[in-house]
């Protein structure tokens, strides 16, 4: 089943009034609408992209139509009324402009089926671990490209929070050796060592360490950064021991939001 505390946290779905009115059963149709939505947003947001790229304005209309009935289903009223506002607009927009919208759109999206997957308890998530942290402000983040750990750096240079940047898992695993972060970031796409299975391997050390008693537990939140909001990626990660997912490209005022959640 669902967290009801955590899907009642997103933002997106106006639904606090609503849950104190359902019963059980209408819950569960409810609970059944959101598993149907993460399910299906992958194919609509793959044919939005390919609508868009072949200037197919007929089939973005008809597709954002669509998806703004799933999204009246659910409750998610501010992202709908938006879509539908825009929809008549669509075919007086330049060609930019539209990719504009719908690069936003499908991006708010995305993160609306993140979470919505990661209020549900089934797949291993550890509702422990959602406790904001309060003691530290040192962060580990993994990631092949180099050029993206600088852009993440940088966009944390005026804040409290210190940075570690590491290239891939081999690296991350010898930095834990020595250091107790607070919060691991990490992409899943990575040579050699994906991200699931170093989000693995970091929750195995864990339970060794605690068997050793010994004082350096790191025990840090681990949040995925990821482009893929597929059903199968999150249930894989949440197994793994992650907790949460910040959608790339990196919004600035997102990040600092997750951040915080984790970190006080």
């Amino acid at each position: 089943m669902i967290n009801k505390e955590r899907l009642l946290a997103i933002p997106e779905l106006k639904i606090a009034g609503k849950i104190k009115q359902m019963d059980e059963k209408s819950f569960e149709n409810y609970y059944q609408l959101l598993k149907n939505f993460t399910e299906t947003y992958p194919d609509h947001e793959e044919r939005l992209k390919t609508a868009l790229q072949n200037k197919a304005y007929d089939s973005l209309t008809t597709e954002l139509s669509a998806i703004c009935f799933d999204l009246d289903k659910i409750f998610a009223i501010d992202l709908s009324e938006d879509c539908k506002k825009r929809i008549p607009e669509l075919k007086s927009l330049k060609p930019e402009k539209i990719e504009t919208f719908i690069n936003f759109f499908t991006s708010n999206l995305s993160m609306l089926s993140i979470d919505i997957q990661m209020a549900e308890k089934e797949g291993g998530g550890d509702d422990n671990n959602a406790e904001p942290r309060k003691e530290g402000d040192r962060i580990l983040a993994i990631d092949d490209t180099a050029f993206f750990l600088t852009m993440l750096k940088t966009t944390l240079q005026d804040t409290r929070y210190k940075i570690t940047c590491v290239t891939s898992g081999r690296d991350a695993l010898k930095f834990l050796d020595k250091n107790t972060p607070d919060l691991i970031l990490m992409d899943i796409e990575m040579p050699g060592m994906d991200g699931f299975e170093l989000a693995g391997k970091i929750r195995e050390k864990e339970k060794y360490l605690a068997i050793l008693n010994k004082s350096k537990v790191i025990n840090a939140p681990i949040v995925f950064l990821t482009g893929n909001a597929k059903r199968e990626n999150v249930q894989k990660a949440m197994r793994a021991g992650a907790i949460d997912f910040i959608l790339k490209p990196i919004n600035k005022e997102l990040l600092i939001e997750k951040i915080e959640k984790y970190i006080r």
